[in-house]
């Protein structure tokens, strides 16, 4: 075989224009792909971003991505958190105080107002800057060509710089600017932290009021329970006395209605239950399939009194309610932003310094090159005053003014709606109280009418309509019981929040 073989003329010739197609066609399907790109980009074609029909839901390309993290809040162990054994069976039981300092700790809420308090504090270090001089620096270098047009001839100036410079600016007197600034910075402050701390009694209030209604959804599960085996029992006696032939077919199915009835309200105390479980979950900032349980709401002391009338409840919701206190911060706010806004009517004047070093070298149509290096410096005293701003200056006083004006005006809704549930939590409480007295003898009654009429009932001296309605009452004395104990407690956590007090009870 020949070492060398040469391709004729017309072979190559084909092959380089089959190598011009396959680039021509490369670069048409490069250009394609191109504009295609471009015209995807959200500056062209905005709606492709958008919802395609008012019809259809939006999903998005990588829909994963918007997933939210996973929740890592979770209960520590019982007996850590409340310095107690854990129970062996089922989910872990926590006390109220163990509970609100896990809330406080995993609350979502309480992590943002403290948050914004701390974003506040540190617009309120910004505000300090005006007090201080300001220092900045600049550098510029490289090469410029001006050229410069003479009768007949064009002259270019070829000049290769450098300019350091150092600049100090410090305002010596600005009538009140700044000091109007950080005032109102300083009680924007206080605002959010007397902010936060309502947040934190909300919260407070809200484990108290989920435990409460937790506790009471699971006396009311044990109340079910019980009345499921009372019914459960008149109806095995009932059927007993039937296939004697000492009580008819109605009696009987009377007793069955009484026993599905109590089935079914087991089942709806079940459903109870699960939903406060969940509320109490959310104000603990937990997921709701975390396990726990509450304590039993027999354990819990039922407040006797308050201590104080309801005018001094007024008085004292009037010094410690945080959101009070804040609204009081906002009005002062107001009035030193009133300040500053009338401060812009005055001039401000400043010392300026600058120092910098000229370092040129340049040329003027051709060599020599002339070099400099010179220091250049000034220190002024300037005076800058707004004469005209087109009514700015006027129609932020009015603007001031009426912000001052509704931030008062604000101050006093809120005492208005602080008093009003003063009030209102003051007569919910010996309410709850009465109540909860009413419903402890209504339950000692009607269990002693329920052992009279079973008894009587097993001698036959009474009927089955007497002892499944005492029964009845029993169950029903049992539901209020609980339901009234856990409305004494949240009335009495209500009454603390609304007196601006953090805890289940007042601190006098």
């Amino acid at each position: 075989m020949p070492k060398d073989v040469v391709t004729p003329p017309n072979h190559r010739s084909k092959a380089r224009g089959r190598a011009a197609m396959v680039c021509a066609y490369a670069a048409a399907i490069g250009f394609a792909a191109g504009c295609a790109t471009v015209a995807a980009q959200p500056e062209i074609q905005p709606y492709r971003y958008a919802p395609a029909s008012a019809a259809r839901p939006w999903s998005p390309e990588a829909p994963s991505s918007y997933l939210p993290p996973a929740a890592s809040a979770r209960l520590p162990d019982a007996a850590s958190a409340a310095g107690v054994a854990a129970p062996a069976s089922s989910a872990p039981r926590y006390g109220l105080a163990a509970l609100i300092d896990i809330g406080l700790a995993n609350n979502p809420d309480t992590h943002r107002a403290w948050e914004s308090a701390r974003a506040a504090a540190a617009r309120y270090g910004g505000a300090q800057a005006p007090y201080y001089p300001l220092v900045t620096t600049e550098f510029a270098s490289g090469y410029q060509r001006t050229p410069f047009a003479f009768p007949g001839q064009v002259v270019a100036l070829k000049q290769w710089q450098a300019d350091p410079a150092i600049a100090l600016t410090y305002t010596l007197m600005d009538f009140g600017r700044r000091g109007a600034s950080a005032a109102a910075a300083r009680e924007a402050l206080a605002a959010a932290n007397f902010r936060f701390n309502r947040d934190l009694q909300r919260a407070v209030f809200a484990i108290e009021r989920g435990y409460f209604a937790l506790a009471a959804a699971q006396a009311a599960i044990t109340a079910a329970t019980r009345n499921l085996e009372l019914s459960q029992a008149d109806l095995a006696a009932v059927k007993q006395r039937r296939d004697l032939g000492l009580a008819t077919q109605p009696q009987y199915l009377l007793a069955r209605e009484r026993d599905a009835h109590a089935k079914y309200d087991l089942a709806n105390a079940r459903l109870m239950a699960e939903e406060a479980r969940a509320n109490l979950a959310v104000a603990l900032g937990i997921p709701a399939d975390t396990p726990f349980a509450v304590e039993a709401l027999d354990r819990m002391a039922a407040p006797r009194a308050l201590g104080e009338n309801l005018e001094a409840l007024i008085g004292e919701a009037k010094r410690m309610r945080p959101d009070l206190a804040a609204r009081v911060a906002a009005m002062r706010q107001r009035e030193a932003l009133r300040r500053e806004s009338a401060a812009q009517w005055w001039p401000e004047i400043d010392l300026e310094s600058e120092y910098g070093q000229d370092i040129w070298g340049f040329q003027i149509a051709g060599p020599p090159t002339v070099n400099v290096n010179e220091p250049q410096y000034s220190a002024l005293i300037a005076l800058r005053w707004d004469l005209f701003t087109g009514f700015r200056r006027l129609n932020d006083d009015r603007r001031t003014e009426s912000e001052r004006a509704a931030a008062r005006d604000a101050l006093r809704s809120r005492e208005i709606v602080a008093i009003a549930q003063v009030w209102r939590a003051y007569y919910e409480f010996q309410s709850s109280r009465e109540k909860y007295a009413y419903a402890r003898t209504l339950l000692a009654a009607t269990r002693e009418a329920y052992a009279a009429n079973s008894e009587t009932y097993r001698q036959e001296l009474s009927t089955i309509v007497k002892l499944l309605t005492t029964t009845r009452d029993l169950a029903n004395a049992r539901y209020v019981d609980s339901q009234s104990h856990a409305d004494l407690l949240t009335a009495t956590a209500a009454m603390a929040y609304a007196a601006g007090a953090i805890g289940p009870s007042m601190q006098h």
